[in-house]
């Protein structure tokens, strides 16, 4: 009896490690990320900063590093304002604004970067719902697409350096660690920015993962911006009051001289 015992113990400390294996093999991958910093201060000297994005794919059914059959996309989405676009139009020999539409819902920041191209990576059916790209950012569920105006949008957004989309710009190290970097810009807008990370396979979602990163101004700057956007009143009065007291220093200098 005590043989049998003894035996049945040593076969099942050979079978467990390949049990085991067996076991991870048919887990379901999981993507896991993070950013290199989840706290971003503006001051008067700040002149942009690069954040960099990272993460790991758990129970990587990949063969080998160089034999990868995964695809990563990474967004980076910045809290929704209202913005207005305005058409430029010639009357009488003079440049003036004409017809405008408010989109509602417009993210104040937008990167996307990808593995490779979006399109080879999964269908328009499945990038979509998801958000991925600028055709498929949703600003408003009443505005119309067809007139002109969400392209400009997207253009002036660009050259603003506020949408940002790159294909080719994540790459991976090993059989399951990747990582991509994002530039936000001199004007980026403060507030809660949202991380999204997605896993494809054969143009299938796996997994994503989710973290959050804070802009915010620090110092004199957060005072100005404070008083500007929430007590419009007094920062108007202040600035009146400031410009009347430097002209009357000057008129008080010059006429001296």
């Amino acid at each position: 009896m005590m043989r049998q015992a003894l035996a049945f113990l040593v076969a099942t400390l050979v079978l467990s490690p390949g049990l085991c294996a067996a076991e991870e093999r048919q887990r379901p991958e999981q993507v896991q990320s993070d950013i290199s910093m989840r706290e971003i201060s503006i001051q008067s000297n700040f002149t942009g900063v690069k954040i960099v994005l990272f993460g790991s794919i758990d129970f990587s059914k990949a063969p080998s590093p160089d034999e990868a059959p995964y695809d990563v996309i990474m967004v980076v989405r910045g809290p929704e304002i209202p913005l207005v676009v305005r058409r430029k139009e010639r009357i009488a020999g003079l440049w003036m604004n004409g017809e405008s539409k408010t989109f509602s819902e417009v993210p104040a920041f937008y990167a996307v970067l990808a593995s490779r191209p979006f399109r080879a990576i999964a269908s328009e059916e499945t990038l979509k719902p998801l958000g991925i790209g600028f055709t498929n950012l949703d600003f408003s569920k009443t505005t119309d697409a067809g007139d002109g105006f969400r392209a400009s949008l997207i253009r002036l957004q660009q050259q603003r350096r506020l949408f940002q989309e790159s294909d080719d710009a994540i790459g991976f190290i090993g059989r399951s660690l990747f990582r991509g970097s994002v530039d936000l810009p001199v004007n980026v807008p403060i507030g809660r920015y949202i991380t999204q990370v997605y896993l494809f396979r054969h143009g299938k979602l796996l997994s994503q993962s989710q973290s959050s990163l804070q802009v915010h101004k620090v110092g004199f700057e957060r005072v100005v911006y404070m008083l500007a956007y929430r007590h419009p009143l007094t920062y108007g009065l202040l600035a009146v009051l400031m410009a009347m007291s430097a002209g009357l220093l000057a008129w008080t200098y010059f006429r001296r001289e």
